[in-house]
């Protein structure tokens, strides 16, 4: 069932969200929400409180799946090591089949080079969706969905890239990779496959809408989700948790990752664009602190302030706002999960680019956010939580 908890922080906005607070299943809303009560070793207890959460029930995932794209990189990247492999060297990407895109270089590097690293950047500070797509490239769509499952996220389905209309049939090739030294001499290649698993179908409620675009004109039906990327609110933020607190994973869900991995995590996770340099977004217009940040700050472009850091992947597509955050407030001692999905789209039009993101979306992210950093101020905690884990510099 629903925890009164967060019924009752629903009702303290209802007046200001009557529509949401009054039909969540309209807005297919599904919160999930963690407290964290360290013991005196640090070690986090973990207190979650679930509203209306479902899940198979569908919601398109968008640039959340980009998340465990990061760790399994990071992750293959550590298993090529005795090649020696590293995530800052080079590499360049060629063309295997239809509708593959080649990759010599990225502008936005300080070397004008791609590299796995550089990709995971732009990925925490804008949500690149070629970013994205080229860590599928790198870890191909079975070894993806066979690691999720290998970890202990078992309904997890990664069916494609993001952005490029390409058919199912064209996401299950990905592009070889040559990788380089800091010389410039190829390391080793990683030729071009194609994937073989055939993903079940383990959503429902999978055909959304009443009509949808494809390539500009209406077709009045619902959208057919089921052939689209799958990631529970659930496991999302089990993720997360595994990430923030890796010794709270069973043994064998742990990710081979390194110290050095997750320092790198918790800083481009947490960075704001005004923060990156190289990836640069010096247009703080369109680049600002909230850009990637929903709760808290979704709907005001104001800077957020330094003791609140934020560690969390959004999506956005399809009518479906999504954060999956861990917040923490160095000043206060405060620390708590969030993850929220909802879907604003009045006219029941799929794929015509017309979303209630800015009007209802994120002004519910923003308050939800608000409601419950209120609540974890006032709630009395007998631990402190020691944030140097995070490698953050203490105010």
């Amino acid at each position: 069932g629903d925890s009164k908890l967060l019924q009752s922080i629903l009702d303290s906005m209802k007046e200001d969200f009557p529509k949401v607070v009054g039909n969540p299943n309209k807005y297919r809303l599904q919160i999930i929400y963690t407290q964290v009560d360290r013991n005196p070793d640090q070690l986090p207890n973990f207190t979650t409180y679930y509203y209306h959460f479902d899940p198979e029930k569908y919601f398109y995932p968008a640039s959340t799946v980009k998340f465990p794209a990061v760790l399994l990189a990071l992750e293959k990247v550590n298993h090529y090591q005795s090649l020696g492999l590293k995530k800052e060297l080079p590499l360049t990407i060629g063309v295997g089949y239809e509708g593959q895109t080649a990759v010599e270089g990225d502008s936005t590097s300080v070397d004008g080079k791609a590299s796995i690293a550089h990709y995971i950047k732009k990925i925490f500070v804008v949500s690149d969706n070629d970013a994205y797509n080229r860590l599928y490239e790198f870890l191909g769509k079975d070894a993806f969905n066979q690691r999720m499952w290998d970890l202990g996220y078992p309904e997890t389905r990664i069916r494609h890239r993001l952005s490029i209309p390409l058919s199912s049939e064209q996401n299950r090739y990905t592009n070889p990779i040559t990788f380089y030294d800091e010389k410039g001499k190829p390391l080793f290649n990683q030729p071009h496959r194609r994937s073989v698993l055939n993903l079940s179908i383990n959503s429902n409620e999978n055909l959304i809408g009443k009509a949808h675009m494809v390539k500009g004109v209406l077709v009045k039906s619902p959208m057919d989700f089921s052939v689209k990327n799958f990631f529970n609110l659930d496991e999302q933020q089990r993720l997360l948790r595994q990430i923030i607190f890796p010794s709270t994973a069973p043994e064998n869900n742990r990710l081979d990752l390194t110290r050095n991995d997750y320092v790198f995590l918790y800083e481009w996770m947490s960075k704001l664009p005004r923060e990156s340099h190289y990836p640069t977004y010096p247009d703080y217009d369109k680049y600002y602190d909230s850009f990637c940040k929903f709760f808290m700050y979704g709907s005001i472009k104001e800077q957020i302030p330094d003791y609140i850091r934020i560690f969390n992947k959004v999506g956005w597509a399809y009518g479906f706002l999504t954060d999956n955050a861990y917040i923490i407030d160095t000043k206060n001692g405060v620390e708590f999960f969030l993850s929220a999905v909802i879907y604003v789209n009045e006219n029941q039009i799929l794929n015509d680019d017309v979303y209630e993101f800015k009007e209802k979306g994120l002004p519910f992210f923003t308050e939800l956010g608000n409601r419950i950093y209120e609540y974890e101020l006032n709630r009395k905690r007998t631990v402190k939580p020691d944030f140097s884990h995070l490698y953050l510099t203490e105010n």
